[in-house]
């Protein structure tokens, strides 16, 4: 079996638009696309609706797990984006804002996230790779990598994830697994281990029409799981990098924008496909704050970052640290159960502070104190309070004794008995 014959054994329904910057994809339109992008960055603009204008909100848009309906906040204040299903979610997995997660669609060149998840779990990070014999449709994305080039697993994924390149995704799949059927075996398997409930692929390079499909939910669970990996991490954020090999010199280019023009941009991978539409995963930190952006199925290659730009702007605005309560603060009294009707005051033991979104509504506290025996010393942990919001558990603060109480006396203990005895009796 040639290796052709084992990577691309499959149907195309429709031809890819490409993807790449280069050598497909004509270098002024992709000059032009950036330089609007920048402008409209640099000038405040980027595209958005005048501030008169309300957002397109649809019904199953959510923040956090609540319907937007049910919010009553004023519809400018939500995200104007037109993507099919979206989502925003923080580096721990918090959703933010959603719009149809769990809507199945496909996901083109996004799905090279998993084949660089896969190619790091399997493949040497020293071993010498060589290109295998290979042809590309008309209209792929190409790395431009030659029959019998030798390169690293990193300058394979530099490849891949870099400019896009459907030609290292052959490559590394056949590295890997064999056989392209081996290595999707593989990517199917890890999906379902990330729990990807809603996902399948039939290719390393994301391509096929139909078959593959995914969920901006299961995009995202790949994606954070895949931004753990400090090499995937590392590439994604790579904005410009050059790669000499034995035969050939490559200078690939991101094809994610935002990396060029938005503030904190960290990754992660673009995706197109006519069935697809125009998609991107992305990810910005901002003072320790990691969010995730998904666009699934936008209408043009401008859009799709704008959009992400739009969330990603959405939840810096609203997903912040805030104070939740001072160290000091006094939220009860612990009864001390061996004196009479002594109690000792309790207090925050730290400064709480957490990171929340604000338009979820108010957050609540739930005070728990627990009786307490002298000898009680000053600071010892006497009870916690959880800080809520919509019953979602933010974090949990313990609470300790502000007073030193020591152990009462023989005496006075035989006393207290007779009298907590005769209250008993008495009632």
């Amino acid at each position: 079996m040639t290796a052709r014959c084992m990577l691309r054994a499959r149907p195309r329904i429709s031809r890819p638009s490409p993807e790449a910057p280069a050598p497909t994809l004509p270098l002024w339109r992709r000059a032009g696309a950036l330089t609007v992008a920048l402008i409209l960055a640099l000038t405040g603009v980027f595209l958005q609706a005048p501030a008169s204008a309300p957002a397109v909100v649809r019904a199953t848009d959510t923040i956090g797990s609540q319907p937007y309906t049910t919010l009553k906040l004023p519809q400018r204040s939500m995200p104007d984006v037109t993507m099919k299903s979206g989502l925003l979610v923080t580096g721990a997995g918090q959703v933010l804002w959603s719009r149809d997660p769990d809507a199945r669609r496909q996901i083109a060149s996004i799905t090279k996230v998993m084949t660089a998840i896969i190619a790091i779990q399997k493949l040497d990070p020293d071993k010498k790779i060589t290109v295998p014999p290979f042809t590309l449709e008309p209209g792929d994305s190409t790395a431009g990598l030659k029959p019998g080039e030798v390169m690293t697993r990193h300058e394979l994924l530099q490849a891949l994830l870099i400019p896009s390149g459907n030609d290292a995704a052959i490559t590394l799949a056949v590295s890997a697994c064999g056989t392209v059927p081996a290595f999707v075996d593989s990517m199917n398997a890890k999906a379902k281990e990330l729990g990807m409930v809603n996902t399948h692929f039939v290719d390393p390079d994301g391509v096929v029409d139909q078959g593959p499909y995914s969920t901006a939910n299961d995009v995202a669970t790949m994606t954070r799981y895949a931004m753990t990996l400090p090499e995937f991490r590392e590439v994604v954020g790579t904005r410009e990098v050059k790669i000499v090999t034995n035969i050939a010199t490559h200078q690939y280019k991101t094809t994610n924008d935002l990396l060029l023009m938005y503030n904190g941009a960290n990754g992660v991978k673009t995706g197109f496909t006519d069935a697809a539409g125009y998609s991107v995963a992305t990810g910005a930190a901002r003072q320790g704050v990691q969010l995730y952006a998904i666009v699934l199925g936008t209408n043009n290659l401008a859009t799709r970052f704008i959009e992400a730009a739009d969330l990603l702007d959405f939840g810096f605005t609203h997903y912040r640290m805030q104070t939740l309560a001072l160290n000091g603060t006094i939220l009860g009294r612990a009864t001390v159960t061996d004196y009479l009707d002594r109690q000792v005051p309790v207090a925050l033991s730290q400064e709480t502070t957490a990171c929340v979104n604000d338009l979820e509504g108010v957050i609540t506290r739930k005070i728990v104190i627990w009786d307490g025996k002298a000898p009680i010393k000053k600071g010892q942990k006497l009870g916690m309070v959880q800080f809520l919001q919509n019953n979602r558990l933010i974090t949990t603060t313990p609470l300790v004794a502000t007073e030193q109480v020591n152990k009462p006396f023989i005496l006075t203990r035989f006393w207290y008995a007779i009298v907590k005895g005769w209250r008993k009796i008495s009632r």
